[in-house]
């Protein structure tokens, strides 16, 4: 099993690509998780009766984390 895992073609070629497969199925996961969380910033705002000045800090908040998961998925 020892030389299994030593071996050239099965480290760079195998479990390379499982690695990144891992990673970017954790990344969708988290992806799907902050669009949820979005929905539910926006629902709990439509309830909720903020000052403009607390809805513009909110929004810019919401901005800038959108455009850094969209930086990942990039």
């Amino acid at each position: 099993m020892k030389s299994f895992f030593e071996d050239e073609f099965i480290n760079k070629r195998i479990l390379s690509r499982l690695v990144k497969e891992i990673k970017k199925d954790q990344l969708d996961k988290t992806i799907n998780e902050i669009d949820y969380f979005n929905e539910l910033q926006s629902h709990v705002l439509s309830r909720c009766d903020f000052t403009s000045e607390q809805n513009r800090e909110l929004d810019f908040i919401k901005k800038v984390n959108n455009a850094r998961r969209q930086n990942i998925q990039a």
